[in-house]
């Protein structure tokens, strides 16, 4: 089928309904907690985002946020101190809000500043901690340009600073330094200019300039393209779901989070950590490397990951954590697009940043029982298609649905998968690649049924060899 016109053409931020956004991500703010139990963030702000950054209505914003607002813990009072002692994320937004708005200071010098305070574990690390929440929350903020949600932002990633992510990513940070005197840094080029996009009946929109390629890429688009490294991530990864060290493990698993819970963190078998080291430095990107080519593959293994992992001649099962993954690479694709030009200390750890990102995708991967990875075979339903649809055919459904009454409608991780999924398609510069990622969203638009990948009792679902 034809998918190549999967394009992000609901992507026009001057449309969106920043008045509706803004009212109830500070209603938000102001009667609940940031966590909605012990465990749970409160996902409200990603929720009304989400639906924004889709070009969703009004109504339907609304209508998100009275369907989750019942599950969330009430906000207590909170004292104003100085930085907080404790993890309580509340905390951490009191603390927070009263940073980012410090007078004579743009709101984006405070945000960078905040980000890179502490020597031994910087606020950027929690970034990537709670499940990468924390980074697409960041994003989020500087897409809608909503200063209490990268307060929330801040505040999550503060709250959730992992001892064992920080200790793992402190070896990253220590060996590219080591490389980086060596070979020096990566370079700063431009991630301003023309992007990649096309026209939509909806909001005749191109992708906003956070997504832009780097000026050598697109006047030499259509040359021989020069390999930049020698053991491409799939290959990592593939070899990894044969790694014999990692049978066996005692955590429980599948379930990224509940192994955690279950009291079972996975540094308690250090082979999980020795493994995502040898893969992280495996991946040979070399410090000259441009940071958003890097992300450009990134990008295609995460989409892979998760579409690819299925059992063939079998209906696709969809794991939530592997689903994220896209976000991910995309939310720091936007974090580094919109800031690494102006600020040093962000370019400097650019490559840095992505190195982390890999080893999280390695993390997840390992935790997730290291299913298969498969190319997408041809969809064998009826999907028409993107032609004879129309350029936003992905969202119809949802377009039409204005009082969320189909489940996946307000289910945050769907719509994000889907937006991230046909951004990335969008973004990519191998033909190839963007049918291919293009195709994957169709199936998964179509095909999506549920979350796996929570609980053991769902790892039969992928193509697991354990």
């Amino acid at each position: 089928m034809d998918t190549s016109p999967v394009l992000p053409g609901f992507m026009d931020l001057g449309a969106l309904r920043q008045g509706t956004l803004m009212t109830l991500i500070t209603k938000n703010d102001m009667l609940y907690s940031g966590m909605m139990d012990d465990v749970s963030p409160n996902l409200i702000p990603f929720q009304i985002a989400t639906i924004c950054e889709l070009a969703g209505s009004d109504a339907q914003m609304e209508r998100a946020y009275q369907l989750h607002k019942n599950n969330q813990r009430p906000l207590r009072p909170v004292i104003e101190t100085e930085l907080p002692m404790e993890s309580h994320i509340d905390e951490f937004r009191t603390y927070y809000a009263r940073r980012l708005v410090t007078p004579g200071a743009p709101l984006r010098d405070n945000l960078i500043a905040e980000l890179f305070q502490g020597a031994k574990a910087p606020l950027w690390m929690g970034l990537f901690a709670c499940y990468g929440l924390p980074l697409v929350h960041l994003s989020d903020s500087m897409e809608v340009k909503s200063a209490t949600y990268a307060k929330q932002a801040l505040a999550l990633a503060a709250s959730n600073l992992d001892e064992d992510l920080c200790a793992l990513f402190g070896a990253i940070v220590t060996e590219s330094r080591q490389r980086s005197s060596l070979f020096g840094p990566s370079p700063m080029s431009s991630t301003a200019g023309s992007t990649t996009g096309s026209s939509s009946s909806r909001s005749n929109s191109r992708p906003p300039p956070f997504f832009a390629v780097s000026q050598p890429e697109q006047q030499h688009n259509n040359k021989t393209k020069t390999k930049k490294w020698t053991c491409d991530p799939l290959s990592i990864l593939r070899a990894l779901s044969r790694d014999g060290r990692l049978s066996n493990l005692s955590l429980v698993l599948p379930g990224y989070v509940a192994h955690a819970q279950a009291g079972r963190s996975w540094s308690t078998q250090p082979v999980v950590g020795q493994v995502v080291l040898e893969s992280v430095w495996q991946w040979d990107v070399a410090e000259t490397i441009d940071p958003l080519d890097a992300l450009e593959e990134l990008g295609r293994v995460a989409v892979t990951l998760a579409c690819g992992t299925h059992k063939p001649d079998e209906p696709p099962e969809y794991d939530i954590y592997l689903c994220l993954l896209p976000t991910l690479v995309l939310s720091l694709r936007v974090f580094l697009g919109g800031v690494r030009q102006q600020y040093p200390a962000v370019s400097e750890i650019a490559l840095v940043l992505v190195r982390c990102l890999w080893a999280q995708m390695v993390l997840v991967y390992i935790l997730q029982l290291r299913p298969k990875v498969h190319l997408l075979s041809k969809a064998k339903d009826s999907t028409s298609s993107a032609t004879d649809r129309g350029d936003d055919f992905l969202l119809s459904d949802f377009y039409a649905d204005n009082s969320l009454s189909e489940p996946r409608h307000h289910d945050a991780f769907y719509l994000r998968a889907l937006r991230s999924f046909a951004m990335l398609a969008a973004v990519d510069r191998d033909p190839a690649w963007t049918a291919w990622i293009s195709e994957a969203t169709v199936v998964f638009q179509s095909r999506w049924q549920r979350w796996v990948g929570l609980s053991s009792y769902e790892a039969a679902t992928l193509d697991i060899r354990l």
